[in-house]
């Protein structure tokens, strides 16, 4: 499979993402981390649908918005935050080898 590297990435990242918008959720002052995950969650959902029809034409977004994650949840000391940016880290630069691969 072309893309089992980045799908996953992508995987993992999802699935750190919205643990760290539930765990955020029940903190004060948590709310951009929050928003940073929900809207990586989307992109994130659209690239793997995008992998498996066949096409890598959501990897650049979807590289944008785990780097944008990332840098927010790297804000935060929270476990679950520094999982959440490793996982966008990691899913990012995943996501840019697919566009080249």
């Amino acid at each position: 499979m072309r893309f089992q590297e980045c799908t996953e990435a992508c995987q993992k990242c999802l699935e750190a993402c919205q643990a760290c918008a539930d765990a955020c959720r029940q903190m004060e002052g948590m709310e951009r981390c929050v928003q940073a995950c929900e809207d990586c969650i989307v992109r994130l959902q659209r690239c793997l649908e995008a992998m498996a029809e066949g096409s890598s034409d959501k990897c650049a977004s979807c590289a944008q918005y785990c780097d944008g994650c990332a840098s927010e949840c790297e804000k935060h000391d929270h476990d679950h935050c520094q999982r959440c940016a490793e996982a966008c880290r990691a899913c990012a630069d995943a996501c840019r080898r697919a566009q080249i691969g």
